[in-house]
């Protein structure tokens, strides 16, 4: 038998869909470049990091898929969230450590790096942040 929980805020559909498009971008983008969808001139992320090595392309998928599930799981309010997206998060930071003392002097990203790497660090952190407090109040089950 479920356990009662209380009623979720308003805010809920909004955030989880906010996080749920982020991470589907991001894991449209590895796949696309993962199983060479895309066309010559796709803008893509994925390929302008510089991950050249194994860990980095792992934790690069960890953070990804592992911030999609966290995101769905929101949407559903399962308490899982709260464990994908602190995972999700200590990934990116893993990979912005990585990319940080591996990336060449200049990088043809479309944004600067500091920008992308704290976005891909920030909302799986934001999400953690929130599923945390949606859980200590009982909104998640």
């Amino acid at each position: 038998m479920a356990q009662p929980t209380a009623p979720a805020p308003s805010h809920l559909p909004l955030v989880a869909a906010i996080l749920l498009i982020w991470h589907a971008l991001l894991g449209a983008d590895y796949v696309i470049q993962r199983f060479s969808l895309g066309e010559e001139g796709w803008p893509a992320l994925m390929p302008l990091m510089p991950l050249d090595a194994v860990w980095l392309q792992v934790v690069w998928a960890m953070g990804v898929w592992l911030g999609f599930v966290a995101a769905v799981f929101l949407a559903l309010k399962d308490d899982a969230s709260v464990l994908l997206f602190f995972s999700a998060a200590a990934s990116m930071v893993a990979l912005s450590v990585g990319v940080v003392l591996s990336a060449p002097p200049v990088l043809l990203l479309p944004a600067p790096l500091w920008l992308i790497l704290g976005l891909l660090v920030l909302l799986p952190l934001g999400g953690w942040l929130y599923a945390r407090t949606l859980n200590r109040a009982g909104v998640l089950h």
